[in-house]
């Protein structure tokens, strides 16, 4: 059984705690990365996908519609991986990206959205080179608000970044992540590529959405309650969102992909 050590600390303590905060408030995919994804490796009807980090399944669910023959959703943190057994056809497992509960040279795609900066990437990159096949994908795939594009989104990341722990998290920092990718020698070299994704929501789900970031989720339920109502007095008086109901929320998706340099 794998330990909460295998986590990354601040991830272990908020995500055991928000699974259905985090299945209301975070977005999904632009269904332009599925297609993307679909169109590099055409058929897919004989390939095992394998869905690193899958949360409560908001990229799994996206993965399910496009006909492999076996997607494997693997989540270490349990009450985000019991949403993921709702999800058809779905063979959902516990493990980390670096323990991955596969064997060698099984697995035709790996993806991983919204987490590869949580791992250790350097042993999380070489499991991965494990299991892949040759000439496997790997597939990351980030969400990221167009924050300097919106005033009433600066205004509410003010409110959740200075809660932001002395000892850091390691949010998305492709400078940082990438390192690993320059050190291990396993891989094609890194592609990118952006995708827009505007999304809709309430002031409600907005609150869920910052309350579902992993620093956020481990406060007392008393601080909480003051980030909510600080949020919700926020947007009731943005202008732009003018007491709608449902609103644009500017969103882009960053995709990077790479291949295994296995020889067969």
């Amino acid at each position: 059984i794998l330990q909460k050590m295998e986590i990354h600390e601040i991830a272990a303590k908020g995500y055991e705690k928000v699974a259905d905060v985090y299945e209301r408030g975070r977005p999904s995919y632009p269904i332009d990365v599925i297609n993307f994804l679909h169109s590099m490796q055409k058929d897919v009807s004989d390939k095992t996908i394998a869905d690193l980090a899958a949360g409560t399944g908001k990229f799994t669910t996206l993965l399910s519609t496009i006909g492999a023959e076996k997607i494997i959703a693997i989540e270490p943190v349990e009450n985000m991986r019991n949403k993921l057994f709702l999800i058809p056809n779905v063979t959902v497992m516990e493990g980390t990206a670096e323990n991955i509960p596969l064997d060698d040279n099984t697995v035709d795609i790996i993806t991983c959205s919204q987490a590869f900066h949580w791992f250790d990437a350097s042993r999380a990159l070489k499991e991965i080179r494990r299991v892949l096949k040759p000439k496997g994908l790997l597939f990351l795939v980030w969400n990221l608000r167009q924050i300097d594009k919106c005033p009433w989104l600066k205004k509410v990341a003010a409110v959740y970044e200075k809660r932001l722990p002395s000892t850091g998290s390691p949010g998305y920092k492709p400078k940082e992540w990438k390192k690993a990718f320059e050190t291990e020698n396993g891989f094609s070299s890194l592609e990118h590529q952006q995708f827009s994704n505007v999304q809709y929501g309430t002031i409600d789900s907005q609150i869920d959405r910052i309350l579902s970031i992993s620093y956020m989720a481990a406060l007392p339920d008393e601080e909480k309650k003051l980030v909510a109502n600080e949020v919700r007095e926020l947007l009731e008086s943005a202008p732009e969102i003018n007491g709608k109901s449902l609103f644009p929320i500017p969103y882009y998706t960053d995709v990077y992909w790479c291949t295994s340099l296995k020889e067969a």
